[in-house]
């Protein structure tokens, strides 16, 4: 009995003991793009379209290498007798063994799907680098999510902390005749929407790291600590020169359709290439394994064969204007597209210069903020200013400090969104 307790206990309590020891994993915001590339679920699945094509790339030139097909045959007659004037003669059983060699001579078709081939396979390749593109995009503006919503959280908890002092000492002025019941109440009732403020900014915390781990490819649950504070990227000139950069429209996006150009101008060389002949050549090797009793077929043939397109109910010629009609709407689209990108940078540098002003005005609000609310509470302790000044003063404060939070994840996107147009997001 004693042995049978003990195993339940240590049947309890070794895996708690093992959860509580388990160690959060500490990552930076490098490590976590490094992270995200090699585990995220969305990205090897599009990395393996690269292996895809590859292997459409080998399909294509198996077409043009020599085809060789064996052929195993064998026929009864069922001892049947052929009677020749009297004479019977009795057909035999026949098998025979013939292998074929066919080889592709000439097909432009052939020579032009193949250099299509490998074109599509650089534009999965460039697909797979957008994706990859993204995801860094979105590792960065999560981390920096994480990091503002705990900024947020701490400064609640700091505030609730205060708040609570002043409603002890509020009650014990009261308890001492000083001030009123109403006093109390009014610091009351903002200490619990200050509670309330921070178990919602919790959950805020917790869900915004379950999206980080999601886009790391992590379980849920899985317990990681980010190691970059957040001053580590205030305290630089980023804005400032991403500001003043000159764009280069040769950006993923615009390889991307451009390749995608190169590919449709290929796919009308291929319809066009329609209208040729192509050529091809066999050889055959032909073994009679049983035989009949004349046999005149040759054990070794060989031939040429010259396919020559003559009509097809005008499907070529549709197939043709349509390649042309896609190859026309390519050009549009990449003219369309540098028009997009360089009003797109326009816009995001008018982002970044509105963010980088938003949040040097809320930093210095954030000194006025706080100046103003340790002046009240001063004057509150004695008794120049009422709970609801306090109050009031505290809620700008919080105010204040949610401006300048917001501002600060504002200015990490805008410079995000510029260096993802410009190609710089280390990956």
């Amino acid at each position: 009995m004693k042995q049978g307790t003990t195993l339940f206990l240590l049947m309890f309590f070794v895996p708690w003991m093992l959860h509580a020891q388990e160690a959060p994993q500490t990552i930076s915001l490098q490590q976590a793009v490094e992270f995200a590339i090699k585990h995220n679920k969305e990205l090897q699945s599009s990395q393996m379209n690269i292996d895809l094509y590859r292997q459409k790339v080998r399909e294509s030139v198996s077409q043009g290498l020599p085809q060789v097909n064996g052929t195993v045959t064998y026929s009864t007659n069922f001892n049947y007798k052929m009677d020749f004037g009297g004479q019977a003669i009795k057909m035999k059983d026949q098998s025979n063994l013939t292998v074929g060699l066919q080889q592709l001579l000439f097909s432009g078709q052939w020579i032009l799907g193949m250099q299509t081939s490998k074109i599509a396979v650089r534009l999965t390749e460039q697909e797979v680098e957008t994706t990859e593109l993204d995801i860094v995009e979105n590792i960065y503006n999560s981390y920096y999510t994480v990091l503002v919503s705990e900024r947020m959280l701490d400064i609640l908890r700091q505030n609730l902390e205060n708040m609570n002092e002043i409603y002890k000492h509020t009650d014990n002025m009261y308890k001492a005749g000083t001030v009123e019941v109403t006093d109390v109440d009014q610091i009351r009732i903002n200490v619990g929407q200050l509670k309330n403020s921070l178990l919602s900014m919790e959950r805020t915390v917790a869900v915004n790291y379950n999206l980080l781990r999601l886009q790391l490819g992590l379980e849920a649950g899985t317990p990681i600590k980010l190691t970059d504070a957040l001053n580590v990227f205030l305290e630089n000139d980023k804005s400032a020169r991403l500001y003043v950069e000159k764009f280069d429209i040769n950006n993923l996006s615009y390889q991307l359709i451009t390749t995608q150009t190169e590919l449709n101008k290929k796919m009308l060389g291929l319809e066009k290439w329609s209208y040729a002949p192509t050529i091809s050549g066999n050889y055959n090797f032909n073994y009679k394994i049983l035989k009949p009793a004349l046999d005149m077929s040759p054990k070794h043939t060989a031939g040429l064969t010259m396919n020559i397109p003559i009509f097809s109910g005008l499907q070529r010629d549709s197939k043709v204007k349509q390649a042309k009609i896609t190859l026309e709407q390519s050009y549009m689209q990449k003219s369309l597209l540098q028009d997009q990108l360089n009003v797109q940078d326009e816009q995001l540098k008018f982002n970044l210069k509105n963010a980088m002003e938003n949040y040097n005005l809320q930093k210095e609000n954030i000194d006025v903020a706080t100046r103003v609310l340790k002046n009240y509470q001063r004057k509150y302790e004695l008794g120049a200013v009422s709970s609801l000044d306090l109050t009031q003063a505290n809620n700008n404060y919080l105010q204040a400090e949610t401006n300048y939070t917001e501002a600060i994840l504002s200015l990490l996107q805008a410079q995000v969104s510029l260096e993802k147009l410009y190609n710089q997001l280390p990956r």
